[in-house]
């Protein structure tokens, strides 16, 4: 049986009869050709499945039926094929043998004749020119084969490129729809960054006024006499400066430039305390109605983030109920433990609840509920970021946000928030009452604001200090070169050419023994590198600096 990897062109020779087979495979094979001897046609048959170059066949060998079996594999041959025979005959004439000669042609297709006795150099041409035709055939079927490859794989790369094509079409259709999403998110993120920054300056300038107003107003309150009129009227001013300096902490959190400090909150007293701004923000179609357990424990939160977090899901409450409706709060502890599936560690919370009676979610908005920039109001009237920050509020607090809700039937949102761990007294407001203060120091006082200045030098020298002014940080550092002993630096932050927190760090490189206290309306110090130092709350009474400098300087005068 002949190999496909065979070196050398293959000659199949079948002569039946006598010795002719060996004597034609030996010029075959010295014209450089490897002849296989076939001793029937099935032989010749089964290896012409192979590679063959020529197949040299005795006449006899086809008569009868055999060329019709031979025939038979000639028509199964590839379009590309055309087998060569060189068939060898006798010096038989007539009639009928030029007929079966003629019929070879026709089943055989691609046939010669060489007559016998054979010349050698006559059979060797032949087969040799039979051998390059078929070569040249092999090689027209390894250029149709490469080119139906090339179509297969030009028609699959087509194929490929239309999906990939079709694909990026997709994809950039989305990315389309996505960025006029995002354009609009950014437009309505700019406008409320740009408002937080509005608010915040505003904000900052009203705590500087209203630092000047609870200076002299707790100055004055030690002037009066024993006129109970002049004592309820100068309550009241307090009372209102009190609300007002509430009011700007509320508009610095929104502008995100109030200190955010976890403690430890009396949430009942602080929804109580909201109820009225609640009560004035959802307006007078809808009813509130509060639901609180008694002695409910304190909670690890900021209470200031907690106030804005309880007035967004009301103004969201509200602005489902469209004709008016019932906005419910409550409070209530739950005990955690390890089989719970709420997504917090196990323990004591307090669950702080609001429900409205509004048109409610389904499923699909309701799994988006807290998505950044997610909202199913109208353009222009909402941000989407409301439970954003209420979930963000529980995630840092270690507490969880759920939402429940079906259409028509309103929803409910459920903020959990640990239990404090330690006992320490709930946020609230401090006392008007002068703590034990500190002996008299001399103390330099820095800010541009000379409306600040002059009340907060009078509040300082009421306490018994000697106090030095100073209005920027770079007289305040001449002062301190020029050999001023110190015993306190308080400075304000805001101040042009240099900040109260780039003094502070000059300060503390050059005089590191020197007490520094900065008075600010900004807890987020942006632009300048972290100093510790301690920080007082504008506006602040006379009682709260006299805590902070009882505090820096326990033992009266300290100096550096």
């Amino acid at each position: 049986m002949v190999r496909p990897e065979t070196p050398k062109g293959v000659v199949l020779v079948l002569m039946p009869i006598g010795r002719d087979a060996a004597t034609v495979a030996k010029l075959i094979e010295r014209a450089g050709l490897r002849p296989v001897v076939c001793n029937t046609l099935q032989e010749v048959i089964e290896n012409l499945e192979w590679v063959i170059e020529v197949v040299v066949v005795a006449e006899e060998a086809l008569y009868g039926n055999n060329a019709r079996v031979l025939e038979d594999w000639v028509g199964r041959q590839p379009p590309w094929s055309d087998q060569p025979f060189v068939v060898l005959t006798n010096r038989n004439e007539g009639g009928k043998f030029a007929a079966f000669r003629r019929e070879l042609v026709i089943r055989l297709r691609n046939v010669g004749f060489l007559e016998r006795p054979l010349q050698a150099i006559t059979l060797q041409a032949t087969v040799l020119s039979a051998e390059r035709a078929r070569r040249r055939q092999y090689q027209t079927r390894a250029y149709l084969e490469a080119q139906r490859g090339a179509s297969a794989e030009l028609e699959r790369l087509v194929a490929e490129r239309t999906a990939d094509l079709e694909r990026a079409n997709s994809q950039l259709r989305e990315e389309i729809a996505g960025r006029e999403r995002a354009q609009a998110a950014l437009l309505q993120a700019q406008k409320i960054e740009a408002l937080g920054q509005l608010v915040g300056g505003v904000a900052h300038d009203f705590n500087n006024l209203l630092m000047a107003v609870i200076g002299n107003l707790d100055l004055l309150s030690k002037k009066l006499g024993e006129d109970a009129r002049l004592h309820r009227l100068l309550d009241g001013a307090m009372e209102g400066a009190r609300r007002g300096a509430t009011l700007t902490q509320r508009l610095l959190a929104f502008a995100r430039k109030q200190e955010l400090k976890a403690q430890a909150t009396d949430v009942r007293s602080l929804v109580e305390d909201m109820i009225g701004l609640i009560d004035r923000s959802v307006g007078p179609m809808v009813r509130i109605e509060l639901h609180a357990e008694d002695n409910m424990p304190v909670v690890d939160v900021d209470p200031n983030q907690l106030e804005m977090a309880l007035l967004n899901l009301a103004v969201n409450a509200r602005d489902a109920m469209i004709t008016g409706g019932v906005l419910t709060i409550g409070l209530s502890e739950q005990i955690v433990d390890i089989d719970d599936q709420l997504g917090v560690q196990p323990g004591r919370y307090v669950v702080l609840s609001v429900r409205d009676t509004g048109e409610g979610m389904d499923a699909q908005t309701l799994a988006r509920a807290v998505e950044p920039f997610f909202s199913t109001k109208g353009v222009g009237k909402g941000t989407g970021l409301g439970l954003s920050m209420v979930f963000g509020l529980a995630q840092q607090s270690g507490g969880a946000l759920r939402l429940e809700s079906t259409p028509s039937s309103g929803t409910t949102a459920r903020l959990w928030l640990p239990v404090a761990s330690e006992t320490s007294p709930p946020s609230g407001r401090a006392p008007n009452i002068v703590t034990q203060a500190s002996a008299p120091a001399k103390s330099l006082f820095v800010d541009d604001d000379l409306l600040i200045a002059g009340s907060t030098v009078d509040l300082l020298e009421d306490l018994g200090h000697q106090v030095i002014e100073a209005h920027s940080a770079i007289e305040a550092l001449r002062l301190l070169e020029s050999g001023l002993a110190a015993d306190l630096l308080i400075t304000d932050h805001a101040m042009p050419g240099m900040t109260g927190i780039e003094l502070a760090r000059e300060v503390r490189r050059q005089y590191p023994r020197l007490p520094i206290l900065l008075a600010t309306g900004f807890a987020e110090l942006e632009g300048s590198e972290v100093v510790d130092v301690a920080r007082l709350a504008k506006p602040y009474t006379q009682a709260q600096l006299a805590t902070e400098i009882a505090h820096l300087l326990p033992n009266g005068r300290d100096g550096f």
